[in-house]
């Protein structure tokens, strides 16, 4: 999954590819932009298998790299 996550946030940003590991900080470096954050929340719900209230969640500090992403989602989900 931590793969597919990687390969996902690089097709939103080619620019990262490369230079994107499982901890890279995301959120606090500005590494997504908006329309990145949009596609981590639909990428990440669509493996939860429901809606994600992003107003009662911490992003920078439970979605700032590809493996606090999983974890969150692994919590949370169905483990696609």
């Amino acid at each position: 999954m931590h793969d597919d996550l990687i390969a996902a946030i690089v097709d939103w940003n080619p620019l990262l590819a490369g230079s994107l590991e499982r901890t890279t900080p995301l959120i606090t470096s500005a590494r997504l932009d908006s329309l990145g954050l949009v596609r981590l929340v639909m990428w990440i719900e669509e493996h939860v298998g429901q809606p994600i209230d992003v107003t009662a969640i911490d992003m920078r500090q439970e979605w700032d790299d590809v493996d606090s992403i999983i974890r969150f989602v692994q919590r949370r989900g169905s483990h696609k």
